[in-house]
């Protein structure tokens, strides 16, 4: 693992390891350590640039769900130390709604939804995110309908005209991961089995 500090022993013990030092550790200060300055994160909600806004969105997180935890799942990774390493990293997130904030007024509901987190890193620090949570599941377990839930979060925010713009490829902004996938067979099946269910062909299912 050149280029990371050697406590972490490959690169999902990192991945894991971060992950449970900013959050269950509430060390919210090492992500000036372990996101890059400039660092790109893209998720539905839009696109934004620097870790100042990572630490800011983490402490609103933690106000709102003061008992936030993230359970790593699965890690799966590519790349090398040296030209940049590239993981996808499924988490359980368990939270209760203690605060008020995104989601409005505290309602104490108990949460578990997914996460799923794409990072690029090299030197020990992560410089390129996409993220993406299941807010789907999180509105629901607060007694919304998602669609109900968007409607009400682009009023609160002024209106169509004025709101946050969704992600979208016209949106996006160049980072330091300029890869596009590989040609590993398990990865090639997974694509291919994506694409099929996403043009409506339900038989590839029986076939996986």
């Amino acid at each position: 693992m050149q280029g990371f500090d050697p406590k972490w022993r490959d690169f999902p013990d990192y991945i894991l390891g971060i992950t449970r030092e900013i959050w269950e550790g509430r060390a919210l200060s090492s992500l000036t350590d372990y996101y890059a300055p400039d660092i790109v994160v893209r998720m539905p909600g839009g696109v934004s640039t620097g870790n100042a806004g990572v630490i800011a969105a983490t402490m609103a997180t933690l106000a709102e769900f003061p008992d936030r935890r993230l359970l790593g799942e699965d890690v799966i990774w590519s790349g090398t130390p040296e030209a940049g390493m590239l993981s996808s990293h499924r988490i359980l997130s368990t939270a209760t709604h203690s605060g008020d904030g995104a989601f409005g007024p505290a309602t104490g509901t108990r949460l578990r939804y997914r996460v799923i987190a794409d990072c690029h890193a090299r030197n020990n620090t992560i410089d390129d995110e996409w993220l993406i949570r299941d807010y789907g599941a999180v509105v629901r377990q607060m007694g919304w309908e998602p669609r109900a839930f968007a409607r009400d979060q682009i009023a609160r925010e002024g209106g169509p005209e004025h709101c946050t713009p969704p992600f979208t490829p016209e949106i996006d902004l160049a980072g330091p991961y300029t890869g596009r996938g590989n040609s590993n067979e398990w990865g090639a099946r997974l694509a291919d089995t994506l694409t099929r269910l996403m043009s409506a062909d339900m038989a590839a299912i029986a076939q996986v």
